[in-house]
């Protein structure tokens, strides 16, 4: 408690600074003229009483400034010192800052784009409530080459009544139908869908209500409910809340629109406009009049994980395959996390291992171009402050310490980052779109890559980082050198650890170089 009261002291005291200051040289100058008072008394002329006073106060900047130093925060003023004269040096050098920040621009741009593309696809949750348990249900067979295929509704029955592992499972089906609407009439996108698909994802409507399970068995023979996308909604109906109830037909089918899904909502395909109940009968066998068109997919229960889904699964499979031996000889069940399942095809299954790989290669790939990027400027840092050696020797003889002169160089280091990452940002915001356009038609979840706050804040982080890597070990030689040498006018003093960390860093330029130029012929 005494600590934090100590702090909020030092704190009050640096916000009121300046009215401390004047109460602190008031007081000061009080006793002082108490003192030449004392000393005048006891027989000092004037200006010995005055001199006298000095020296047992020990002067006045000296006492104001060991008062400022128990009062409050003196690092802040220190460093808002040290980026003051950071950005006067800076300025002063403008051809070697512009070279050194356009060179960290080009490798922090090229590492935030990149770095947003993974971070969007391989750790942003999904659009879905808890989306981390969702996983797809796919149907194998090793012996015919299907590692991911789509299954038949009579094993979908079968998964669905008798695992253990799922809190809810569905499965779906699409295909493109006309809806017409009086005299218009257009093709959309569509999704048979089982009763349990939205509350498995956890959606809602924000108009309406969805179908239930026994609406669902009953379109069998129906066909008479339809859901609608938000934006088919707005497009075709004027958002008016009057849709729900009205009559369209799809496919010459009559329906009845009893809902409308939220804004953005999809589920793998974003060209899905409306959805109706896939009409699966529990009484019937699916095995002996259909073959496989069914994607399913399943939330795992809490406690599971998709390891002992995956082994739960299997087995069923299993018993799945001996009960009907003419149907599912070698077939058996895989499971894919969703998130890895939304980067691949899902109209055939493809395997979605070969995408984040390719995300984890080229964020690599993007990381050794910053690497080569900071070791450019820690090159440039050293020749610069080897032509600056007089001037922080003159610093360090006029009292300021090693580490002094360390945080002020490594400030100028992560200024020049900070402004290399604003300018990698706005190539990054551009990259980021230029990968978004070429992004492959299967890649449903393109449209959601976008630079968001996170994405800033990481900037940020990033490019402080780099400044204080590229900075450091320059500052570190710099700090090193021969200061009495330096002071005289030796050119020699201090060249060589620096000449040799250049070597280095020259060194690890041209190898990683040759590294990123194998991988991009390869």
């Amino acid at each position: 408690m005494r600590k934090l009261r100590a702090v909020l002291l030092r704190l009050a005291g640096w916000f009121g600074k300046t009215r401390r200051e004047r109460e602190w040289t008031a007081e000061f100058d009080s006793n002082l003229r108490l003192h030449i008072d004392d000393n005048v008394r006891a027989g000092m002329n004037p200006e010995q009483a005055w001199r006298e006073a000095l020296v047992k106060f020990g002067g006045v900047e000296s006492a104001k400034e060991s008062m400022r130093d128990r009062a409050t925060f003196v690092w802040i003023d220190t460093s808002w010192q040290d980026i003051r004269y950071a950005w006067r040096s800076l300025r002063r050098s403008s051809g070697f800052a512009v070279t050194a920040i356009l060179s960290l621009a080009l490798g922090l741009g090229a590492s935030l784009a990149v770095f947003t593309v993974a971070d969007n696809l391989l750790v942003r949750p999904l659009p879905y409530r808890n989306s981390s348990q969702l996983v797809m249900v796919w149907e194998a067979n090793s012996h015919r080459g299907f590692h991911r295929s789509i299954a038949s509704p009579g094993n979908y029955l079968d998964w669905k009544a008798q695992n253990d592992v799922f809190a809810g499972m569905a499965g779906l089906r699409e295909s493109r139908s006309v809806l017409i609407d009086g005299d218009r009439a257009e093709e959309f996108g569509k999704q048979s869908v089982t009763a349990d698909f939205f509350p498995v994802l956890g959606v809602q409507p924000v108009r309406g209500r969805l179908f239930t399970t026994e609406e669902d068995r009953a379109s069998v023979s129906t066909d008479t409910l339809l859901l609608i996308s938000y934006r088919l909604w707005q497009s075709w109906f004027g958002g008016s809340d009057d849709v729900i109830g009205r009559k369209v037909q799809v496919n010459a089918v009559p329906r009845t629109i009893i809902g409308v899904l939220p804004q953005g909502f999809y589920f793998l395909n974003r060209e899905i406009d409306l959805w109706e109940p896939v009409g699966l009968n529990p009484a019937e066998d699916y095995r002996k009049t259909q073959g496989y068109w069914m994607t399913c997919f399943a939330r795992m229960r809490p406690d599971v994980t998709i390891r002992n889904a995956r082994a739960h699964m299997t087995a069923l499979a299993a018993r799945l395959e001996k009960a009907y031996p003419a149907f599912n000889k070698n077939w058996t069940v895989e499971l894919e996390p969703l998130r890895d399942a939304m980067l691949s095809d899902q109209s055939v299954g493809q395997d979605s291992r070969g995408v984040k790989t390719s995300l984890l290669v080229l964020l690599g790939a993007v990381g050794l171009m910053l690497a080569v990027a900071c070791a450019n400027v820690a090159n440039l840092l050293l020749a610069r402050y080897s032509s600056r050696r007089r001037e922080i020797a003159v610093r360090a003889s006029l009292g300021a310490g090693r580490g002094r002169v360390i945080r002020q160089l490594l400030t100028e280091s992560v200024l020049l980052s900070l402004a290399g990452g604003v300018c990698g940002l706005m190539l990054a915001r551009w990259g980021v779109s230029v990968l978004r356009a070429l992004a492959p038609a299967s890649l449903t979840r393109s449209t959601d890559i976008y630079v968001d706050s996170r994405i800033f804040v990481f900037a940020i982080a990033l490019s402080m980082l780099t400044g204080i890597l590229f900075g450091l070990a320059p500052a570190l030689v710099t700090s090193c050198a021969d200061l009495v040498g330096a002071l005289r006018g030796d050119s020699r003093s201090g060249l060589g650890a620096g000449g040799r960390l250049r070597a280095w860093l020259v060194g690890a330029e041209v190898a990683i170089s040759v590294v990123l130029l194998t991988g991009a012929m390869l």
